[in-house]
C-alpha cells in the first residue's frame, strides 16, 4: 500500500475533514491544459488526484468523460503519457498523492509489472481499475505492493454484505463506492439514499469511503462529506473545462476546487 495515501487517510480521520479528490482527465484538451488543470486542483487542496487515461471503450464513462477521452484520443495521447504528467507534477514540487485510473485491457498490454515499475518509478501511488472483478485482485495485487502501491476496490449500491466485506479485506487505503447504479455524469441531485447506506457501510467497513459519480457541485460533495471520507467529482470539472478558453482553464479549475474544499471543511 502506498505509505503516502494510509497517512492521507489516518490525518483525515482524526480531523474529521472529508478529503476531495478530484479527476483530471490525460490530454484534455491537450496535454499543457491537462497538466495546469492538475497542477491547479492540487494548489487548490485536493488531497489526491485521479489521473483519468483514455481508452476507446470505457465502460464506466458517461457522455461528458466518453467525448473528452475521444478528443484526447484523437489529439494522440498515449498510456505512456500518465507517466509523463506524474513527473512533471512532482518535478513541479507537488507531493499529494496521484492515482492512475485506467481500464484492465490497456494494463493487461502494457504489462502488470511493466506497468506497476512505471508508476513507481514516475512517482505515483496506485491504481483505480474499473473492470478489474475483486476476485481478480490476489492475481494482480502483488505487481503493485511490490512497488508499495495501492490498488483500489470499487463497491456500490448493489454490492452485497458479502462482497464490501470482501472488498474491504483488500487493505486498501480507501474503497471507491460508486453513489448510482451507472455511469459517471454530473446530476441535479444525489440519491436520497446515498448518506444513510454510507453511514450504514461505514459502520460494519474498516476502510475509508471516497464516493465519486454524479457528484456535481461543492454543495453536493459537502452533503456527501457529512458520511463519507472524501469525494471525487470527474465530469462536472471535464465540462467545466470544456467552457472555458484555454488561456482560463487553469484559474477557473482552482477555483471550482477551493469551493468543493471549502464545503468539504466546514464539515
Amino acid at each position: 500500500m502506498s505509505q503516502k495515501l494510509r497517512r492521507l487517510f489516518q490525518r483525515a480521520s482524526i480531523t474529521h475533514r472529508p478529503l476531495f479528490l478530484p479527476y483530471i482527465c490525460l490530454g484534455y484538451p491537450n496535454y499543457k491544459a491537462s497538466l495546469e488543470s492538475a497542477k491547479a486542483a492540487l494548489r487548490a487542496g485536493a488531497a489526491a488526484l485521479e489521473l483519468g487515461v483514455p481508452f476507446s471503450d470505457p465502460i464506466a464513462d458517461g457522455p461528458t468523460l466518453q467525448k473528452a477521452t475521444h478528443l484526447s484520443l484523437q489529439n494522440g495521447t498515449k498510456f505512456a503519457d500518465v507517466f509523463r504528467m506524474i513527473r512533471d507534477l512532482r518535478q513541479s514540487g507537488f507531493q499529494q498523492p496521484l492515482l492512475v485510473m485506467t481500464y484492465l485491457n490497456l494494463v493487461e498490454q502494457w504489462g502488470w509489472e511493466e506497468f506497476a515499475g512505471a508508476l513507481a518509478q514516475s512517482g505515483g501511488d496506485g491504481a483505480i481499475i474499473p473492470d478489474l472483478p475483486l476476485e481478480q485482485f490476489p492475481f494482480f495485487k502483488p505487481f503493485l505492493q511490490k512497488e508499495n502501491l495501492s490498488l483500489i476496490p470499487f463497491i456500490a449500491p448493489t454490492s452485497t454484505p458479502e462482497r464490501a466485506k470482501l472488498a474491504d479485506a483488500q487493505g486498501a487505503p480507501f474503497l471507491y463506492y460508486v453513489s448510482v447504479t451507472g455511469v459517471t455524469g454530473a446530476r441535479k441531485s444525489l440519491p436520497s439514499e446515498l448518506v444513510p447506506a454510507l453511514r450504514s457501510l461505514k459502520n460494519r467497513l474498516k476502510t475509508p469511503l471516497v464516493v465519486g459519480f454524479g457528484i456535481s457541485t461543492p454543495g453536493q460533495a459537502a452533503q456527501v462529506g457529512k458520511a463519507a471520507d472524501g469525494v471525487i467529482i470527474a465530469s462536472a470539472l471535464v465540462q467545466l473545462i470544456s467552457k472555458t478558453k484555454a488561456p482560463h482553464i487553469g484559474k477557473a479549475v482552482e477555483g471550482f476546487c477551493k469551493q468543493v474544499v471549502k464545503a468539504l471543511h466546514k464539515q
